[in-house]
């Protein structure tokens, strides 16, 4: 039995965005210098650790607790530095792991092997797993997710549906979102679902209007396999980075990871679109994996890796903090 003390809390570690990473911060006309930035990070995540704690965490101090945070697979050591110091210092908290949203996803699914896409709000990472090492030199980051095929309906929406409408502020965001979730999908060949006659579906708006929705539908979500249609320069679909990323493995390696026994694990928010599973293993010889509940999988990933790794290395302990200080972290991360 798990003692009150020892008990393991999972949470995710937000993160900016590839494309936002680089975009200085600004307070009204000024351009911040670097200090600057990393105090903004850092108040920005003491705001919401705060408020986390102390507003809806159910009436228990973070110094009772154990964290396992997950992180993006590119984390810096910075921004790693700038949590744990928090939690030590500011929390009390008894020890920290940080663990790749990716690898979680893998361990839920029981594996040891295999390749992770993980689909998210703001990107998409591909990452290869081998024998529980990420092999963090091949993964590869496409600044895609969800908010692009959220942007892409809402600008055909506009365009196509707006005289079925009294406004087009009725395709707000939430209202877009709404739809995306419910009724976009992915097409298995984009150029024969185009050449089809457009089938209509209703859509129920707040205020009681009926909208009917077509191709739209299917069109947003192209991004991810043809992501300069979108705008977005320089980035490769979803199918050509897997094989780019496949191409650069190690020959014993690729056989584990990508032949025809071997698995390509889908993981995120993003990844629900019916109709994505049957498109990527249309173009892969390895099995596509989608669980009912992968958007959850790193925190059933998490739950599992925090109680396996009760009595492992993994755990960063406020004494090992205080006596080597926060560099000490990265010699524990996965």
């Amino acid at each position: 039995m798990t003692s009150e003390k020892s008990r393991g809390i999972i949470a995710q570690l937000a993160l900016p965005s590839q494309r936002l990473q680089n975009r200085p911060l600004r307070r009204k006309t000024k351009v911040l210098t670097e200090e600057e930035k990393e105090k903004k990070k850092e108040q920005i995540n003491r705001i919401l650790w705060d408020e986390l704690f102390f507003n809806y965490h159910v009436g228990r101090c973070p110094d009772e607790y154990r964290f396992l945070l997950t992180e993006h697979v590119f984390t810096s050591r910075e921004e790693r530095e700038m949590i744990i110091r928090l939690f030590f210092e500011e929390y009390k908290t008894m020890a920290l792991m940080f663990v790749p949203q990716e690898f979680l996803a893998l361990v839920a699914n029981g594996r040891e092997d295999g390749i992770v896409i993980n689909m998210g709000h703001t990107y998409t990472s591909i990452v290869p797993i081998w024998k529980l090492n990420i092999l963090r030199d091949k993964a590869v980051v496409l600044p895609v997710g969800g908010q692009d095929v959220t942007k892409a309906l809402e600008l055909y929406l506009k365009h196509q549906r707006a005289k079925q409408v009294y406004s087009i502020h009725d395709f707000d965001q939430l209202v877009v979102e709404q739809i995306k979730e419910s009724k976009a999908y992915v097409a298995l060949n984009y150029e024969v679902e185009m050449r089809k006659p457009e089938e209509l579906v209703e859509f129920e708006l707040p205020d009681s209007q009926i909208v009917k929705l077509g191709r739209e539908l299917f069109k947003c979500t192209e991004c991810y396999f043809k992501p300069e249609i979108f705008g977005i320069k320089d980035t490769q679909g979803l199918v050509e980075s897997v094989n780019g990323l496949i191409d650069t493995l190690e020959e014993g390696i690729k056989r584990d990871l990508a032949d025809q026994s071997a698995s390509l694990f889908l993981t995120g928010s993003s990844s629900m679109f019916p109709g994505l599973v049957e498109r990527l293993q249309k173009h892969f010889s390895m099995r596509v994996r989608a669980t009912s509940e992968r958007k959850l999988s790193s925190w059933i990933g998490g739950s599992i890796w925090a109680e396996l790794s009760q009595n492992k290395n993994s755990w960063t302990t406020k004494e090992e903090y205080d006596e080597f200080g926060p560099s000490v972290v990265h010699s524990k991360c996965i």
